[in-house]
This record gives C-alpha cells, structure tokens and sequence, in this order.
C-alpha cells in the first residue's frame, strides 16, 4: 500500500543514499491454495468479532500467519538482499528462519496500544473493537525485528513501555513532506498581512474540522477579510468558506502558498505529515496537544498547540497571530527553519541506515516494502 505517500518517499530517499531498492507489493497470490488461506482468515475473524468480521479480517493471528508466509515467499524470490523492511500499518512478522546476514526491519506509525489509549471523543476508530488478543501478537512481531523504525517518540515510548522491545532495536526516523512543497526553493514571497487559514484532511471528524469551522466564526467577527480554505473535504462554500473537495499537487501546493495559517486540531493524530508540508510552505501551525502534534509544533515559536475540543482556545490563537502579523511572519520563517532542519526523508533514510548497519558500511541492495498492507 502507499501508506499515505511515505512508501514511495521512503523508498526514494534509500535510493538517493545510494542503497538498490527492490519494491514488492504484499499479496496472497503468492501462495499456493490461496483460497484456503482466506478462508482461514474470514473464519478466524467471524469467531473472533462476528457481525464485524470484515473489518477486522487483518486482525486475528492467523491472519498474521497467513500474512507472514505470503511475506516469506516473497522474500525467498531474492537472494542477494542485505535488509527487508515492511512498511506496516498493521503489525506483523514474517514466518519461516530469517535468513543469516539479513537485517529485518519494520516502519509503521502506529501500534494497536496507543489506539486502545486515545481519548474518546465519540469518533468511529476501528481500531477501539480489535481485539485485546491482537495486541501480543503485535508484540510477538516488534520483539522479532532487528530493528523498529517509528515517525515519533510517542510510538516509541509506547513500544518499549508497553510491548517490552529493548530500546536500542527501536529507532524514531522522523518525516518528510509529501507534497513538493517549498516555500524558498519555489521563491514564493508570502503576504503575512493577508488573513487565510488552511485546514488539510479527509476524515473531517477526526481531524478537527467541526471545531475550526466553529472557532472561525469568531475569527471572522474580529477579521471580516478572513478566509477558511477547505481541502480534501466537500461542502458548500460560503462568503468565508471554500470547500475544495480532494486536492493533490500543484492545486494544493498553491493552497499552501496562499495561506499564512495551517490549523489541524486533530482528535487523534499518530504523526501528521501535513503539518510539515505546511511548515515547508512557511505557514504557522495550529495543532492540538494529543499524539505526535507536540513534537512538531513548538508551542509559541513555531506554532500553538490548543486543548481537543476547545474552540475558544483555538479561536484566540488565530486572531492573536493576524493581530500581529510581523509575530506570524516570525514563527512562519522560524516553522520552516526547523522542518528543513529536522523533518526530510533524507534524514529518515540516513537513521535508517545507520540503525540497520551501525558495525558495517551499508550493502547496495534493499529489499522494500515487502510486507506493506492494504489500508
């Protein structure tokens, strides 16, 4: 799977730090009598969660066995492989002997715990009605891998805290934005005295968007001029409003670029990588203080962090940045020195690398992506 564009933006950073990189999708049809195994898989997970079975058909250990053995036969394609990292969503191993001089590694975002951890603010995760069952075999399979690669410290907290894997095989690499977005590189010269607030997302609930739209309503008496831009979310526009529907590239770069304002008070946020295409853009970030928002936002100088669900708090914040616009152009400047410091692909590859092969110089050929999941 794209895994929200980190796939391809992983795999491309290995490639510029000179390793080959063999991509192979995931998929049962590497195995032989797959009928067989998918009908163990839909029969664990109606025993396992009944009505709701579909949902949660990736959920159930044999489902992880099944998983792991298509995973295996995919690796034995390749002979003269150095490393495997599976880019992950939902956690798993591989099945078989690990072969001897190969690094096996894993990427994900996420883990089932800190799901089970999030507050509740009434929203739809399918994640709250996997089983509690599905957490060890998630442990099982971090416990199996050489090395953990986690986007924030908050999941790597949670992996050593909870599921019992040892520090030193759990390595946060951090991000990089997805979108070409960069403000210095595409010279883009940003009116801060201009009033636009963009929201990016597509799950509306989650990220927060019922509670903008509300704060903004008290931004616009204060600001009469300001404007909310809406991406990846449908809706009917209005005087101060414009819903954009779903938007990739140059539109939504350009979105970036007009505003001055990214807010995102998301509900539950395992990294957000949008907040730092909006750093790139030179746009000052509003975010809440749940998941990985406080690692990327630094309160009061590249941005504010808002309690979840507290309009009032998140209306403030934006009338106190367009009150002071050259205060807006300081924490703008100051967002986007911090992201080309600390936030590329490039420096996710370097960690990686330097996780993977710390006694040895790094081999040539990768295999990546082999256990990546549907999402």
């Amino acid at each position: 799977g794209a895994f929200s564009g980190i796939r391809d933006a992983v795999l491309a950073a290995l490639a510029r730090a000179g390793c080959e990189v063999v991509h192979e999708p995931s998929t049962l049809r590497v195995l032989r009598l797959r009928p067989l195994y998918l009908g163990l898989m839909y029969g664990a997970a109606l025993l396992a969660y009944g009505v709701k079975f579909r949902r949660y058909v990736d959920h159930t250990r044999v489902a992880a066995w099944v998983r792991s053995k298509a995973a295996q036969a995919i690796i034995d394609r390749h002979d003269d492989i150095h490393a495997v990292i599976g880019l992950q969503r939902v956690i798993r191993g591989f099945s078989g002997a690990k072969r001897a001089g190969v690094r096996y590694a894993l990427l994900t975002d996420h883990v089932n715990v800190l799901s089970k951890q999030s507050p509740d603010f009434g929203l739809d995760l399918p994640e709250r009605g996997v089983s509690a069952a599905w957490n060890e075999t998630e442990r099982r399979a971090l416990e199996a891998q050489d090395c953990t690669f986690v986007l924030s410290s908050q999941v790597e907290r949670c992996i050593v805290d909870h599921y019992g894997v040892p520090a030193s095989r759990v390595t946060v690499i951090g991000a990089g934005p997805v979108l070409d977005v960069n403000a210095e590189r595409d010279r883009i010269a940003k009116d801060f005295s201009q009033q636009n607030v963009l929201f990016v997302g597509l799950d509306s609930q989650r990220k927060g968007l019922p509670q903008l739209e509300a704060a903004f309503e008290r931004v616009v008496a204060a600001f009469p001029k300001a404007k909310l831009h809406v991406a990846g979310v449908e809706g009917k526009s209005t005087a101060h409003v414009t819903y954009y529907g779903k938007l990739s590239g140059a539109p939504l770069r350009d979105l970036f670029y007009r505003s001055q304002i990214f807010a995102m008070p998301s509900l539950r946020e395992p990294f957000g990588l949008v907040f730092l295409e909006a750093m790139y853009a030179k746009n000052v970030c509003i975010g809440t203080t749940l998941g990985a928002m406080p690692e990327i936002i630094r309160q009061g100088e590249t941005g504010f962090l808002v309690a979840p669900d507290d309009v009032d708090a998140l209306a403030d914040r934006i009338i106190w940045l367009f009150e002071r616009p050259d205060e807006l152009r300081r924490m703008a400047e100051a967002g986007y020195a911090r992201a080309r410091r600390n936030y590329s692909w490039d420096i996710a590859a370097e960690r990686m690398l330097n996780a993977l092969f710390a006694h040895e110089s790094a081999p040539q050929r990768f295999a990546g992506g082999v256990t990546a999941t549907s999402h």
